[in-house]
């Protein structure tokens, strides 16, 4: 019982209300993009969940360029509500984004939401040029998704530093306040292992890059342009 049909996304919709003890959801997203259901059934779907007053808005998460643009063009040629928002996977050690899905999302009006804005830990200090791997850490239990340059990490978190010494604050700051500064990130989706570093991340908001710290990290954190 996985994937996008309308079945699934309907009786997945109301063990959520039943399990949050509430009338509606706000936000339901569709987490990957499902190749085997016809993107017109998931997203009538959608749309009836939301005429029902179930859902308030419709997201998709992990889309490609494509899937994202063809998913709004079904969507207006039916004349049903368009995904709002698309959850992505956007930090400095993953610019990939850049290419297509940022640019669609500033073209059609879709929000960014970025998930694991610290690259499972990678981003937070803890993994420094020349010291040990910390013991406690997500990617001691999770795979962080594609291959991690470790020298352009290493270049990455040497600039994270050097403005976080200067400003005062943490790595994971730094990197954080980067990623929620970029064109059409409206929030990012970060984890906290305790409290202190729940309390840190969320300090994060109370204060801004300047431009020269800005293009310090979009500088190091480059990525060649792709084709075309």
């Amino acid at each position: 019982n996985v994937g996008l049909s309308r079945r699934r996304i309907v009786e997945a919709c109301e063990a959520s209300l039943r399990r949050l003890g509430t009338d509606y959801i706000d936000l339901y997203q569709a987490h990957n993009f499902d190749s085997l259901t016809p993107l017109d059934e998931t997203l009538r779907a959608f749309d009836d969940l939301i005429r029902e007053g179930k859902v308030r808005y419709a997201g998709c998460s992990n889309y490609s360029g494509w899937q994202l643009m063809k998913a709004h063009s079904i969507a207006d040629r039916l004349g049903i509500r368009r995904y709002i928002s698309q959850q992505i996977n956007y930090s400095l050690l993953a610019r990939d984004a850049e290419h297509e899905l940022v640019p669609a999302g500033l073209d059609q009006g879709t929000g960014i939401m970025a998930w694991s804005p610290l690259q499972f830990g990678l981003l937070s200090g803890k993994f420094r040029r020349g010291l040990a791997k910390p013991e406690e850490s997500r990617l001691n239990t999770l795979e962080a998704p594609g291959t991690v340059d470790e020298q352009r990490l290493f270049r990455i978190v040497d600039v994270l530093a050097e403005i976080a010494g200067e400003r005062g604050v943490s790595i994971s700051q730094v990197a954080l306040n980067w990623v929620a500064r970029k064109p059409g990130v409206d929030t990012v989706i970060f984890g906290a292992r305790n409290e202190a570093q729940l309390r840190d991340n969320l300090a994060a908001a109370t204060w801004e890059l300047s431009e020269a710290e800005v293009t310090l990290l979009d500088e190091v954190s480059a990525l060649p342009l792709p084709y075309p």
